[in-house]
């Protein structure tokens, strides 16, 4: 009894930390890597737990490695869009400017009733009210009124840690002909660039890498 008392407590203490260092996200906010590495941990830590003849390393040594994954994958994920964008997918836009792309809500598998339940949810009983609706990462669906006056329509990121974001171009209706004009206008490279973004109305706003 002490041997297995002694095992749960050490699967115990070696999940916290992992858990503790992959961040504090609540489960509807998972990325799909750590929802599955969430899995994984599960599967893991229950084996020295019910079978006595497996020792506690057995799980500990692949939950080590697994934290191990997350972090590399996340540190890719934050510096290539391109493998941000095989690992993760991109923002969708279901509702642009008031209307409403059929075939993208096909493509997500998104019904028009749950469409409705999400507006709900967000305090707007009808479609008439939303000017953008936008199916993040993790599934949630980001929505903007049409009497929006912080911005004319949402801000579209063209450039993020220092690299052009094509898919926020082309969200943007712009090209990579303004995006150059804009910059020599300017005086600034992408390579020194943040984050740049650029709204339904034109207006554009930089934030510059901090120096040093």
């Amino acid at each position: 009894m002490a041997q297995l008392l002694l095992k749960t407590l050490a699967i115990y203490l070696s999940l916290l930390v992992v858990i503790r260092l992959m961040g504090k996200r609540q489960v509807g906010e998972l990325e799909v890597s750590e929802l599955v590495v969430t899995f994984l941990l599960s599967e893991l830590a229950v084996l020295p737990i019910t079978n006595q003849d497996t020792p506690v390393t057995h799980a500990v040594v692949p939950i080590a490695f697994l934290l191990f994954a997350e972090i590399a994958f996340s540190f890719a994920i934050s510096k290539s869009a391109l493998v941000r964008k095989i690992m993760l997918g991109k923002p969708n836009i279901i509702i642009r400017k008031g209307v409403l792309d059929e075939k993208e809500l096909s493509k997500l598998r998104v019904s028009i009733a749950e469409l409705m339940g999400e507006l709900r949810l967000n305090g707007i009983s009808c479609l008439s009210e939303v000017d953008y609706a936008i199916v993040e990462d993790n599934g949630k669906i980001s929505v903007f009124r049409a009497d929006n006056s912080d911005v004319k329509g949402i801000a579209h990121c063209v450039i993020s840690d220092g690299k052009v974001s094509h898919d926020g171009l082309k969200d943007a209706c712009r090209d990579e002909k303004w995006l150059a004009g804009e910059l020599k206008n300017r005086g600034a490279a992408v390579r020194d660039i943040l984050m740049m973004t650029v709204d339904d109305g034109g207006k554009v706003f930089i934030i510059m890498k901090e120096k040093g």
